[in-house]
């Protein structure tokens, strides 16, 4: 991360010059993504159902079934379908069914019409093959007053995987207008909305074209068009606007371009690493837990996003900021934001001084959107999630008007004969009694076979119902009970597969993983916030929000999805595919927005060691930009609650609710309120724990920049200092000492003592940058002609300790052309607790820049 910011820093224009030719190919590379995606799949591999499919590919190989319906005149229909029928003949993959064929069961025939099954080959189950080579035929021999309807979930399953990438398009389209106003109403300024706006668009074009470099070697589906758009413009505006709020932040400090994009780069660089860092990680685990290629395929395009989003934050943001900075705040209108916080301050005040009473109706909220969420009711594909007037909907619908629903979704029973045992009187007569049984269940419309094909027999049985009614899984568990018997009869390997099987066992692999994804992305979340925070119960306590935001998204999903007449439309259940891969999203962008605030809590609390006052700062500071943030992304997916399909609709509502809940209840309200009410003990750590965790210092986090004049001339190598008469530290100026590395650094090294361990329940935090500002307040600002450096304080520590008496610091130094002198500063505030420093370096960097003088307050920070 140093080198990426760094570079940026450093050569701006380079940087962004490289940035557009990636940003150029990737976006080329996704315009070929839709080419690439493969056919929507609900597989889930150690299933029943998947297991009689593996036994088909192997035996028979998948095949699908396409039902078409004719209707019209008994006459013209009869001509048209043997027409028909001889047309679909004409190709070999085809086996084809008449209703008019003898020995045809007379449910082929409905009142006015006429049906012929036609089955064939295919790759995918769900597959756009079978459609795709029926329909031009049927177009061409059906001709009025002849009607015709082709259905089955291999047509169902193309249409709503081409709905989706034409409506995502169709989506972004409405959402780019809406982001640039929502943008320029938050910066107030063109050139500040331009730049998270730029990120944003180029976000989703680099993501999409990532997801295609995947799609060419895994399966990946059509949800990764919609979830890569989404996500891309969420990611890629929210983490430009963090880094463009904190260079805005620091040049109202005083800072200049140069300095006040190093500072963003430092800060706000490392809280986007860390909330990208997360959603990869959430991704992954989703992708290891939930069900199917379809979770898979979303959390492709969400880590893409995240990818391209953190990289373009650290890279293309920094330059940008470097070039234009100085012109940021040119064409402003409104007023400028007040420094005294105005309503964030007032927030702070209140959660400070009545925290529980504060966050209660904050907390209420969240539970009574969680209800709802507790019985939310979900279910695979259903064609209902089509707009109205698609045709695959309107040809599904009249087929279950003349047939039944069950048509769309039979069960393939099958059973391999590797003893040759069917062929025999007694294989036979256990055959005739499968389908006696069968034939004779009440939720059974039609039994097709039993048919050989090769060394296996199959029977097609159709349901009354459709593939989400509970009585369809009831008759897949009695059609398997019956296999059993087949196979303890005969020995045939005996299996119940097809799509009614599949679509089951689906939704009763999503009902038993849904709790076990929601606490292993919750453990993962956990123990990644541990790392980064360096605590316990603060991760604990955001985990724990973050998981009533999700509870609450699911609950607005409920109320708007479910029922008779849902304000989603649909099907009046959750769609079942895109709510896994929902979960995920919500899951991650909520833990994205708390990760924006707990760094900067964190960040406060190490500067200043007063939670009150982190709180404060954090509130007044980050209020604007988390909830800018979430006004944007709201109108953002907003635009995707406009297109027809459901699927959209609903991850477009989930995450709105998402974003405003996370923001508004969670952020600013519930987790500060929590944190002022557990105190100190909130940023606790095991001191053998804290040995145990990796240092993970991506940006200098403990880094306190400086700037200051320091004499000119020669410096003297460092070497053991000699003995000499200690000389006040508040009286002697600042200056670099010992010779420079390769880097042009340059140290001087403290320690500090004396300390001894405290009770760790008095473990507050670290509060030794607090002491060390407080002495550096005090040194003298050289104010000779010479060159800029940056401080920066490094601080190794281990486990918290409490200082019960005053701590001394000493350090030996010396003038460019002076002796050695040993300064010494007694900081007389204890008791307090401090992070344990055995040593602390300060490294003098060289900076870019005109040398200028900076007064203390101006370099704190």
């Amino acid at each position: 991360m140093r080198a990426l910011t760094g570079l940026a820093l450093r050569r701006p224009r380079l940087v962004l010059a490289l940035w557009l030719v990636l940003t150029a190919g990737l976006a080329y590379n996704g315009t070929l993504l839709e080419s690439h995606i493969a056919p929507t799949s609900i597989e889930v591999p150690g299933t029943r159902a998947q297991a009689a499919q593996d036994l088909a590919d192997v035996e028979i190989g998948n095949r699908g079934q396409a039902p078409i319906l004719l209707e019209g005149p008994a006459a013209a229909v009869r001509t048209q379908a043997a027409q028909l029928v001889d047309r679909l003949r004409a190709d070999p993959k085809n086996t084809v069914l008449s209703a008019f064929e003898r020995g045809a069961p007379p449910q082929l025939r409905p009142a006015g019409g006429a049906v012929i099954l036609v089955e064939r080959p295919t790759d995918e189950t769900f597959g756009p093959e079978v459609v795709e080579a029926v329909q031009p035929v049927v177009d061409e021999v059906v001709q009025a007053p002849v009607r015709s309807s082709v259905t089955g979930f291999s047509a169902i399953g193309s249409a709503i995987s081409d709905a989706s990438v034409e409506q995502a398009h169709a989506a972004e389209k409405l959402a780019v207008p809406i982001l640039l106003i929502v943008l320029l109403l938050v910066f107030r300024s063109p050139l500040g909305a331009a730049i998270p706006a730029v990120l944003g668009g180029a976000t989703v074009a680099s993501a999409l074209g990532l997801a295609d470099l995947v799609a060419r070697t895994r399966d990946v589906t059509d949800v990764c068009t919609p979830i890569a758009s989404m996500m891309g413009l969420a990611l890629g505006v929210d983490y430009s606007l963090l880094m463009v709020s904190r260079f805005r932040e620091a040049r109202r400090e005083g800072a200049d371009v140069q300095t006040a994009a190093e500072r963003a780069a430092q800060t706000a660089g490392r809280t986007v690493v860390v909330a990208g860092v997360t959603i990869l990680v959430t991704m992954g685990v989703a992708i290891l837990l939930a069900p199917g290629t379809f979770l898979q395929s979303a959390a492709v395009g969400a880590a893409a996003a995240a990818i391209v989003g953190v990289l373009s934050a650290l890279t293309a943001v920094p330059a940008a900021l470097v070039l234009v900075g100085r012109h940021l705040e040119r064409w402003r209108f409104g007023r400028p934001p007040s420094d005294s916080g105005g309503v964030w301050d007032r927030l702070a005040s209140l959660l400070l001084r009545r925290p529980a009473l504060t966050a209660l109706p904050a907390l209420a909220a969240l539970v009574a959107l969680a209800v709802p969420g507790i019985g939310l009711d979900a279910g695979p594909p259903d064609v209902r999630v089509l707009p109205p007037d698609a045709p695959v909907r309107t040809d599904t619908e009249r087929v279950v008007r003349a047939l039944g629903p069950g048509w769309s979704a039979p069960l393939e029973l099958l059973a391999v004969d590797r003893r040759a045992t069917l062929d025999t009187p007694a294989g036979r007569k256990a055959l005739g009694a499968l389908r006696a049984t069968l034939v004779a269940d009440r939720d059974v419309a039609l039994v097709l076979g039993p048919r050989p094909v090769g060394r296996t027999t199959l029977l097609t049985v159709v349901p009354r119902s459709g593939p989400n009614d509970p009585r369809t899984g009831a008759l897949y568990d009695r059609a398997r009970e019956a296999m059993r018997r087949l196979q303890a009869s005969t020995g045939a390997d005996a299996r119940v597969g097809g799509v009614a099987a599949q679509l089951t066992d689906y939704r009763r692999a999503f009902n038993e993983r849904l709790p076990w994804l929601v606490v292993a992305l919750s453990a993962v979340a956990f123990v990644a916030l541990v790392v980064v925070l360096r605590a316990l119960l603060l991760p604990l306590i955001a985990v724990l929000l973050n998981a009533l935001v999700v509870a609450g998204s699911f609950g607005v999903l409920s109320l708007l999805s479910t029922g008779a007449d849902p304000l989603l439309g649909g099907a009046g259940f959750a769609d079942a595919l895109s709510l896994l891969a929902l979960l995920s999203l919500i899951f991650g962008l909520s833990l994205d927005y708390q990760v924006f605030i707990l760094t900067r809590l964190r960040e406060n609390w190490l500067l200043s060691g007063d939670i009150g006052a982190a709180i404060r700062s954090g509130i007044v500071r980050t209020g604007p930009v988390i909830m800018g943030a979430a006004a944007i992304m709201a109108g953002v997916f907003l635009a995707f609650m406009t297109p027809d399909l459901q699927t959209i609709r609903q991850t477009g509502a989930g995450l709105v609710a998402t974003v405003l809940l996370a923001a508004s209840a969670v952020c600013l309200v519930a987790l500060p309120a929590a944190l002022r009410l557990v105190g100190p003990a909130a940023f606790w750590l095991p001191g053998w724990l804290d040995r145990l965790l990796p240092q993970l210092d991506l940006e200098g986090e403990s880094a306190h920049a400086r700037s200051a004049r320091v004499p000119s001339g020669p410096t003297p190598a460092l070497t053991t200092p000699p003995s000499a008469a200690a000389a006040p530290l508040a009286a002697t100026p600042l200056a670099a000492t010992g010779a420079p590395d390769a880097d042009g650094r340059r140290t001087l090294q403290l320690r500090v003592g004396p300390e001894h361990e405290g009770s760790p329940g008095q473990a507050g935090g670290a509060v030794l940058p607090q002491a060390l500002d407080r002495i550096f307040g005090e040194l003298a600002v050289d104010g000779g002609d010479g060159q800029a450096i940056s401080v920066e304080t490094r601080i190794s520590h281990r486990a918290p300790l409490r200082i019960d008496r005053d701590v001394q610091i000493e350090a030996w130094c010396a003038d460019h052309d002076g002796p050695w002198r040993k300064l010494e500063a007694t900081v007389r505030d204890g008791p307090f607790t401090i992070a344990h420093a055995e040593t602390t370096i300060f490294v003098l960097e060289p900076r870019a820049g005109e040398a200028r003088e900076t007064t203390a307050d101006q370099a704190a920070g």
